[in-house]
């Protein structure tokens, strides 16, 4: 099979996950561009991967850049006009997720991947993990029976919360996306995948609850690095050294001493509950899909760790599990209890080997072999608008009609 030149436009992180993998596997990838705003990020791209590197998409688009397909890794409000733009010059995309922030924006590239017969894959990583390839494997086995109701968790973890959607990129829906859809559209995904049928309503209830000014503790400071208090779980000086792979978003030297001079007086060092986030900290919504299946969703920043749950219940028997302890139960109604095993040897990288079972995925599917996992835009067009109807549900305390 023939390798596959992979561009790349957005060197943040996900970006260079993609990178990496195809570093690590070239035998299937070869990174032939990088594109990045960012001098630092460029500078890195260029030494280790040695290919060219431009500081705009107008310029690596009208270099001619040799790809097979062109990652898009940039920022949710970004997607339209830089798919747009490489679909428009005759490219494939690797489109990150969430499609677009709007739905309007996930329409434009819709019609223009019609328009130019390209095709847009979206980065619904959690599919290629093997617990939730394993769920789905059980539920095509016929075992459960009928599917009757699913509910799924996602447990954000109160450290990563802070990161991300109180101090980070996804802080405010305005600039960026509602959480049901910046964090949540995994598992708008995995419901709309799992249960095979179009969504058809959806009603949804949740508010930020804790992280606002009125909830700051007395004596505290707007900035972590000047605040007197040594108690607090979200000081930032603390949380990034806890967890460095979140330093990545300030700081492109992993020396501690970089990230915390970086940190000091950045948006990431900013009190959590004097910030200008506004998206929801805890969320739960309901869906109704065809033939009466019904579902539910609760996100919460609420937890000490990350991890993800799903209850899949129907006429034969319950399937229950846990994604970060790989843990699957098959319950059959009146019968016996088996775990289903989850084979892990394999598995390497971020979102429980879903970054690298997306990339190898997409390898074989760019050399004409099917993949089962694959997700093209039509089937995630139809979870965003599950994510969107949640918002909209949200908001006005309304059932709303999935579009």
């Amino acid at each position: 099979m023939r390798t596959v030149r992979l561009a790349i436009l957005g060197f943040g992180q996900r970006g260079m996950i993609y990178a990496a993998y195809a570093k690590q596997h070239a035998e299937e990838f070869v990174v032939t561009a990088i594109t990045d705003t960012d001098p630092q990020k460029r500078e890195i791209a260029a030494r280790e991967y040695g290919c060219p590197v431009f500081d705009s998409y107008e310029k690596m688009l009208s270099s001619g850049v040799d790809a097979d397909i062109i990652a898009v890794a940039t920022q949710d409000c970004d997607h339209p006009e830089h798919a747009v733009a490489c679909m428009e010059k005759g490219y494939d995309v690797l489109l990150e997720k969430p499609i677009a922030n709007t739905l309007e924006g996930c329409a434009k590239i819709e019609s223009t991947a019609k328009k130019y017969g390209r095709k847009a894959i979206v980065c619904h990583v959690l599919r290629f993990t093997p617990f939730y390839s394993a769920v789905k494997d059980v539920i095509d086995a016929g075992e459960l029976g009928d599917i009757v109701t699913v509910s799924t968790s996602e447990n954000v973890g109160y450290y990563h919360q802070a990161h991300s959607f109180v101090r980070g990129p996804w802080r405010n829906s305005g600039s960026s996306s509602p959480m049901i859809l910046a964090k949540c559209c995994h598992d708008m995904d995995l419901l709309r995948w799992l249960i095979g049928k179009k969504c058809e309503k959806a009603a949804s209830f949740g508010n930020l609850t804790y992280f606002r000014k009125e909830n700051a503790p007395a004596g505290c400071a707007k900035y972590c690095s000047q605040c007197p208090l040594t108690d607090c779980i979200y000081k930032a000086q603390k949380i990034y050294r806890e967890y460095p792979w979140m330093a990545k978003y300030f700081c492109n030297d992993e020396d501690d001493a970089a990230v915390q001079k970086a940190l000091q007086g950045s948006q990431y060092d900013r009190c959590v509950f004097y910030s200008d986030n506004d998206v929801v900290d805890h969320q739960v919504s309901i869906f109704k899909f065809e033939g009466g299946i019904t579902a539910s969703h609760t996100m919460t920043a609420f937890s000490s760790r990350i991890y993800r749950e799903i209850k899949v219940h129907g006429t034969k028997a319950e399937l229950v599990g846990n994604m970060e302890d790989n843990f699957l139960e098959l319950r059959v109604l009146g019968g016996d209890t088996k775990v289903i095993p989850i084979d892990v040897g394999h598995v390497t990288g971020n979102h429980g080997g879903g970054d690298s079972g997306l990339m190898h995925d997409l390898y074989l599917e760019r050399n004409g072999i099917p993949v089962k996992n694959i997700t093209y835009l039509d089937v995630s067009l139809d979870s965003h608008k599950m994510a969107f109807a949640a918002e909209k549900a949200r908001l006005t305390e309304q059932t709303v009609d999935v579009l």
